[in-house]
């Protein structure tokens, strides 16, 4: 498995799907359980090859602890 699909210090990784697709390659993202919104962009993985997310895509985000409301895509689920 890739070191990019594991999440880093601090970062905590969470199941999400997409709610809204917003400008420059970012997403509103609403986390499974909590249903908390984020505003997330692509990661490294995901920005080698070219993924196009769609509403209600399932999707892996990882939120910063500093502010939980921003976020990476680290992976993409099959639904």
């Amino acid at each position: 498995m890739a070191a990019d699909s594991q999440p880093q210090r601090g970062m905590v990784a969470e199941r999400a799907v997409v709610v809204e697709i917003l400008p420059s390659l970012t997403y509103r993202l609403e986390v499974e359980g909590s249903r908390a919104q984020v505003i997330a962009h692509s990661g490294k993985a995901t920005g080698t090859n070219f993924v196009r997310l769609r509403l209600n895509d399932k999707v892996l985000v990882e939120r910063a602890s500093e502010d939980p409301r921003r976020g990476r895509i680290v992976k993409v689920l099959l639904s």
